[in-house]
């Protein structure tokens, strides 16, 4: 018997800015495709989404959730999923990406007294709410939309205000949800076994230590695989080589640290993990297509966030194309 297609995985890293590690994608660009993408993908943070029109179908691994106007939704940054519209009926949505240990502080989850529940809602959660299940959820995110939209005095105060709330009722609906079958307006059934794919604690060993030097039978003991299977298994899932993985890490860093100080490009170097400014130079300018001194120049330091792409973004997919990587004029595939 023939052994069945292994999924194909995205890995999407999102570069979230180093003062205020949140970014905010809202407007009227942000429309779902109704052509369920052939790819499920996994992200480097915490997603939090609100549909305010339309209905459709959210994926998680191999569950299917209904979702409608008003739902809520938060995809831990471990989770394959992927969401559509439905044909007759196009959703609009806004989407807040987040690391909520960073925005909230490292200590967030014990000050909730969850230290270790807090890191498996991190890594695994996957939740859609109804407005019914969620009177708080519409409210709380859009006032963080509108902070970020006006930006007046103590904006960023007050969104970090809004998040904590927004987290505090997100974990209790978690854990609640852990308890219940999955259902259309309800929870999805949140096993961490089932959810969390098998190199998960690689690719949170690499986030963590990205700048230090380790080899990759340290990662494939991490996940108890052997180093050919880990890196068969990577490979397969991210879409790139463990080690091109952990040079694409490094620069998506150096990218925050290049635009948000005045240290030196050499000190960047250093800080990312490189032991030499030409090699740092050379994968730098292989991922980003400009030398860091003209990243920075270009950039113009406007705290813009940027997203590397494994393959592909957001746009819409064509039948018999392999994906693209930018982002979508009319429609998304999330």
């Amino acid at each position: 018997m023939p052994r069945p297609k292994r999924a194909v995985l995205e890995y999407r890293n999102y570069e979230l800015p180093a003062g205020f590690p949140l970014i905010v994608l809202t407007g009227s660009e942000w429309i779902i495709s109704a052509t369920p993408s052939s790819r499920l993908h996994f992200h480097n943070c915490l997603e939090i989404g609100i549909c305010h029109s339309g209905s459709g179908t959210m994926l998680f691994n191999h569950l299917p959730v209904e979702f409608g106007p008003g739902s809520i939704t938060c995809v831990g940054r471990n989770t394959p999923h992927t969401t559509w519209s439905k044909p007759d009926d196009p959703s609009l949505w806004s989407y807040l990406f987040l690391d909520p240990e960073l925005l909230l502080g490292q200590s967030v989850f014990q000050q909730l007294a969850l230290p270790s529940q807090g890191q498996s809602f991190l890594n695994n959660c996957h939740i859609v709410l109804s407005p019914k299940q969620a009177p708080w959820g519409e409210s709380l995110v859009q006032a963080v939309i509108d902070e970020h939209t006006r930006q007046e005095a103590g904006y960023q105060f007050s969104m970090r205000g809004y998040c904590m709330a927004l987290l505090i009722h997100l974990l209790r609906a978690y854990y609640s949800g852990q308890r219940r079958e999955a259902s259309p307006s309800g929870f999805a059934e949140n096993s961490q076994q089932e959810n969390a794919h098998v190199i998960s604690p690689a690719l949170d060993y690499i986030r963590r230590q990205y700048n230090q030097s380790f080899d990759q039978k340290h990662l494939a003991d991490l996940c108890h695989l052997s180093v050919s299977h880990f890196r068969r298994l990577f490979k397969e899932q991210v879409g790139a080589s463990p080690l091109a993985f952990l040079h694409q890490t490094r620069i998506l860093n150096s990218c925050t640290l290049l635009r948000s100080s005045e240290r030196l490009i050499s000190e960047v170097s250093s800080a990312v993990g490189y032991e030499s400014l030409s090699s740092f130079n050379r994968h730098f300018h292989r991922i980003m297509g400009l030398t860091p001194s003209e990243w920075r120049r270009s950039s113009g330091r406007t705290g813009r966030p940027s997203l590397l792409e494994f393959s592909g973004w957001t746009r819409a997919e064509i039948p018999g194309e392999k994906g693209g990587g930018e982002k979508a004029s009319e429609q998304s595939s999330k």
